[in-house]
């Protein structure tokens, strides 16, 4: 896939959130809110299994996504208040299911869950992956038995394309099959969120027009 003009989005603003690649300075707050969180994302999000890591270790692994950022690797981010103080999630757009494909995964900390901000998050996800590159269609895969991520897929009018069987593991290392669904583009076209407003930054925090 290719950025719209070789410019890659390191910022997303919707209505109440900021969307935006890792700093290492955000690293003992994401520590602390996965180890808070862990029994509400567990066992669909194995890095929420304890033993939790160091504060350098979560440093280290900010500093593995920046760089994979940075060389349009993968796109790790994080989710943020509007001041962009408080660390409220993760997310991203990732390019493991192939050139023409961007897959978005989410989760949320535990005070900030049922408030909408996954929806939030993945519908500006969405957008920001059809407007600003090339790619023809966006994915969401999710173990059948997550219910709660399913819900926020449905909300976004995804179509299920199938179970694959056997396709992950959850943080107790059990295989579970998962529901495979996607938006293309010719689909994103006719949907509401095209219409959501959001605005898009660069490395410099400069506004993509």
């Amino acid at each position: 896939m290719k950025w719209q003009n070789e410019i890659v989005p390191y910022k997303i603003k919707t209505d109440r959130l900021v969307i935006k690649c890792w700093e290492p300075g955000y690293a003992l707050q994401l520590r602390n809110e996965i180890e808070k969180s862990s029994p509400s994302l567990l066992p669909w999000m194995p890095f929420a299994k304890p033993p939790f890591p160091t504060l350098n270790e979560e440093i280290n692994t900010i500093r593995m996504f920046r760089g994979n950022y940075d060389l349009n690797k993968d796109f790790v981010l994080g989710v943020f208040d509007k001041e962009e103080k408080t660390v409220i999630g993760g997310s991203g757009l990732h390019t493991r299911q192939g050139i023409n494909v961007l897959e978005i995964g989410y989760w949320i900390g535990i005070d900030y869950q049922n408030k909408g901000y996954a929806t939030e998050v993945a519908s500006a996800l969405v957008k920001t992956a059809f407007e600003l590159s090339d790619i023809v269609r966006v994915e969401i895969n999710t173990a059948v038995e997550n219910i709660k991520s399913q819900k926020v897929i449905q909300k976004l009018n995804m179509k299920l394309d199938g179970i694959i069987r056997k396709e992950v593991i959850d943080a107790d290392g059990i295989h579970h099959d998962i529901k495979k669904w996607s938006l293309i583009r010719e689909e994103y076209n006719q949907s509401a969120i095209k219409d959501i407003r959001i605005k898009y930054f660069d490395s410099n925090n400069v506004e993509i027009e």
